[in-house]
């Protein structure tokens, strides 16, 4: 056994990383072109313009310098030839929206160490920012000039606190354009941008919290949204809240997280965690006062809403924008990976490449999986696992804990999924499931449910999951501190062939599990919830402001959000480290069982379904994670990583061959070929074989690990010996590490210059048969002779027993592979193909080339060539020569 230090640091120049997907479009407000074709979002330092009737992304915008992200764009209201946009530093681009070419860019002089927040065009001249600095709290506001820079405007009087929500409207009153902010609080802030001076501060009924707001586009009116669920509409003189007509408009039972003005005015849009977006008629029509219309059951809660006169934008928390018409029919919809519940961020729900399909599986939205085609970078099938409604909120409860997916595989042909699904509240009993599901090519989606097994581990949770590579068997480990094997069986019915799955046995390692069934998260449903008599439900996030634990603020940002619920709320039986349930895997011919118990690694016999052998080691405590079998040539070897190692096991010799020293937090096999990856709490990548402890590939450092850690990783399929490897970041963004691009696979621009002189020489190949010089073999000396069987016997040695075939079809390989015979077949169709006469005279301007004399290169000597024609020479002979029947002994046995 060899122990590897971690110094080994040599990256590859010919692979590039970058990222693919899992970019966020839902953070910033979207925006309609112009001509009311396409929506711009705003995706961190870039623009993508997005067609709205085809939900394709039709071009994308980028600042000439280089910023970390872009605040807002916006068209100015009388100009429809140029694009505006503002960076957090100040740095304003100016895009010719025609060919999208940046016209000129400007820096705002904004005080040091300022970070904006918001942006808002007045005109083609001036703009209104809101910016506040880390260590102070006050909101800064000001109009700034976007053809100079400078400011012109700094408003002193108005400077709210910073509670992590900023919402602005920009509006007229009188003439004036206002500026209308809120913050969280009960108030609203309403200020005159010509004139400092005029201020005012509109303050809430009830004193609930307000946390949206927007402008009507021509009458002095504002719509505002407070945590109750209400929204109200101020109008008259807004300078003045004594003069202040107020309208409430009262359906969401939860707080409402954005609101809207239709283009005319006369209807007022709002949404937020019911999940549906409401349409109301405002009170100026009579006949119609306040009439709704809805768009219920959207896949997210909603964050922004953006209307022109044909459409509406519903921006969601499942990182999309639904696209809807005016008459609120869904037309399309712009999706992007990522919009992951806390929950599932938590847990950590495997990434899996789907090789038939060219795509990944990966988690969505609660309850959803996401097909992402890694050919097209899109993705192709939000996949429903868990097939329920969502559980809806209540005011006491603004996020219940819904059924998330646990683990997912795929088998390597990828004909079967098996997926897990828990949930687990304390008061009701937990709800689990194990679902298998079959591949279908010609339906609307991917997978067809095949067998759904309720409380396949007794309502544990479902740790980990494995199938074999042709999908006959499956393995599922529980913190129950079982291991179950899944078997597919077939039932022939007179009409059709039913397939399904059972349970063929349970296996465990520790001396029993009623320890962990009766732990009080299995029981608690007998208690049931305790509730007094007379009690008050305090609901301190409708009106209190600056709390540590703000329930609003945080789902604000949700979408950011990893530290919602601790993973102990998923995994029930954390504190028992001794027999905690790790990883399991399944040998590449489906003969071994790999499961972890604890920190003992155990194998067992998948047909017989008994233990084969215990492996333990001290470096392995005090609980192993992850396990893969070898592939290919290191099928005898085992790889399994604890939280401070990664170890690899011979089990030839069932002893450690060698291990090294590292935090891991994924660790992949490819099974196309002997080679693994393996992720660390760093963001380094290490491309290994299981033969050796020097690693093949490394990358140290790719990204920061303050914004996130790789989790999750995966081989995809690439050409020849190189690696394509995909890893996922918990805030659900995926990287690719693959070759870089060469100059041999792009298109050659054909010039004027090469071009055939005819029309006729057009049709005739550049080269021809006669032309191609054949490659002459090199003679093998006695040396390379030598080397050459050393590899052959080195590589014949280091193969598993039982995967090697029988003795007798490897002798005459092994015989010629040493002796240096390579007579290929393509050197002998070479020799038959005749050579093609070309007319000399059929074009003035080409000549023909002769053909050059190559003289046959010599054959290497052979040490023996089975002739399988003689043979079969002899046998036919026997048989016509000798009878078939014996005659005498014929006679006697029909007499």
């Amino acid at each position: 056994m060899g122990v590897k230090p971690n110094d080994n640091d040599n990256p590859d120049n010919n692979y590039v990383f970058s990222r693919k997907a899992g970019r966020s479009i839902i953070e910033r407000r979207p925006v309609f072109a112009p001509d009311g074709e396409s929506v711009l979002l705003i995706v961190e330092n870039l623009v993508r313009v997005y067609n709205i009737q085809t939900g394709d992304c039709s071009r994308t915008l980028e600042t000439e310098t280089p910023v970390r992200e872009l605040v807002a764009v916006q068209f100015p209201e009388n100009e429809e030839y140029n694009l505006y946009g503002c960076s957090n530093s100040g740095c304003v681009t100016i895009w010719t929206w025609e060919n999208g070419a940046v016209l000129r860019e400007i820096n705002l002089q904004l005080p040091e160490e300022m970070k904006i927040m918001t942006f808002d065009l007045l005109d083609s001249n001036e703009c209104f920012i809101t910016a506040f600095r880390p260590y102070n709290r006050n909101l800064y506001l000001a109009t700034y000039s976007v053809k100079t820079g400078n400011l012109i405007h700094e408003y002193i009087d108005t400077s709210p606190f910073y509670y992590n929500i900023v919402r602005v409207a920009v509006g007229w009153c009188y003439g004036d354009r206002f500026a209308a902010i809120v913050n969280g609080t009960a108030r609203v802030y309403i200020q005159n941008l010509y004139q400092p001076h005029v201020r005012t501060e509109i303050v809430n009924h009830n004193k609930f919290r307000i946390l949206s707001v927007a402008a009507h586009y021509n009458d002095n009116a504002i719509a505002v949204t407070d945590a109750f669920g209400r929204v109200t509409i101020f109008r008259g003189n807004l300078y003045d809240y004594r003069n202040v007509a107020r309208e409430v408009l009262h359906w969401h039972f939860l707080p409402p997280l954005a609101v809207c003005f239709s283009v005319q005015g006369n209807y007022v849009m709002s949404g937020g965690m019911e999940k549906v977006l409401v349409k109301w008629t405002l009170g100026h029509l009579a006949n119609k006062a306040n009439e709704k219309i809805f768009i219920p059951r959207l896949p997210g809660m909603i964050r922004f809403i953006t209307a022109n006169s044909s459409h509406v934008a519903i921006t969601l928390t499942n990182n999309s924008v639904v696209i809807a018409s005016a008459q609120l029919r869904v037309l399309s919809t712009l999706l992007e990976c990522g919009g992951l519940s806390p929950v599932a961020r938590a847990i950590n729900t495997a990434l899996v490449y789907h090789r038939p399909l060219d795509a990944l599986l990966m988690s969505g939205r609660t309850g959803h999986l996401q097909l992402y085609s890694t050919a097209s970078d899109k993705v192709l099938y939000n996949i429903d696992i868990t097939e329920i409604n969502s559980t809806p909120s209540e005011r006491k409860n603004l996020l219940p804990l819904e059924t998330e997916i646990t683990c997912v595989t795929v088998s390597g042909n990828g004909t079967w999924l098996v997926t897990s699904e828990y949930r687990n509240d304390g008061i009701t009993y937990p709800e689990e499931k194990l679902k298998f599901w079959l591949a279908q090519k010609k339906n609307p989606s991917p997978f067809k449910l095949n067998t759904c097994v309720n409380l396949s581990h007794g309502g544990c949770n479902v740790v980990s999951l494995a199938l074999n590579f042709r999908g006959h068997f499956c393995v599922s480990a529980g913190t129950d501190q079982k291991i179950r094997i899944w078997k597919r069986e077939s039932t022939i019915l007179p009409h059709k062939k039913i397939i399904t799955w059972s349970c063929v046995t349970a296996c465990y390692y520790s001396s029993g599990t009623a320890q962990f069934l009766s732990h009080n998260i299995l029981n608690n449903f007998k208690i049931g919830e305790k509730v007094d008599k007379g009690r008050v439900e305090t609901m301190p996030y409708l009106t209190e402001v600056g709390r540590d634990d703000d329930i609003i603020g945080r789902i604000l940002n949700i979408h950011r959000e990893h530290s919602f619920f601790n993973r102990r709320m998923i995994n029930d039986g954390e504190r028992h480290d001794e027999f905690n349930m790790g990883g399991v895997a399944i040998s590449q011919d489906g003969s071994l069982i790999a499961a972890w118990f604890g920190c003992k690694l155990t194998l067992w016999d998948s047909h017989l379904c008994s233990l084969r052998s215990t492996l333990t080691h001290p470096a392995l405590r005090p609980k192993g994670m992850q396990v893969q079998f070898g592939s290919n040539d290191a099928a005898h070897y085992l790889v399994c990583t604890t939280e401070r190692c990664l170890a690899v096991w011979s089990l030839l010799s069932l002893t450690v061959k060698w291990y090294v020293q590292l935090h891991p937090t994924c660790l992949a096999a490819d099974p196309a070929s002997n080679k693994m990856a393996i992720t660390t709490v760093n963001n380094d990548v290490y491309i290994f074989t299981p033969h050796s402890s020097t690693p093949l590939m490394v990358h140290k450092g790719l990204l920061d690990p303050r914004s996130g850690v790789f989790r999750q990783c995966t081989f995809a399929a690439a050409a020849k010996d190189h690696v394509r490897l995909y890893v996922m970041r918990n805030n659900s963004e995926i990287y690719c590490l693959e070759p870089a691009q060469s100059d041999e696979g792009r298109l050659e621009a054909i010039s004027r210059r090469n071009m055939p002189a005819s029309k006729f020489g057009a049709l005739l190949a550049e080269h021809r048969v006669s032309e191609v010089l054949g490659v002459r073999p090199a003679q093998l000396q006695p040396d390379d002779l030598l080397s050459l069987g050393r590899n052959v016997i080195s590589q014949f040695l280091s193969a598993a027993p039982h995967m090697m075939p029988p003795m007798s079809l490897l002798c005459t390989p092994i015989l010629e592979h040493i002796s240096g015979q390579k007579v290929s077949e393509a050197a002998e169709e070479e020799e038959e193909i005749e050579e093609m006469d070309v007319d000399a005279q059929s074009s003035d301007d080409e000549e023909v080339d002769k053909k050059l004399d190559i003289p046959p290169s010599p054959k290497i000597a052979e040490l023996w060539t089975p002739n399988y024609e003689e043979v079969k020479e002899k046998r036919l002979k026997k048989i016509l020569n000798e009878p078939f029947l014996d005659l005498h002994d014929s006679q006697t046995i029909f007499e």
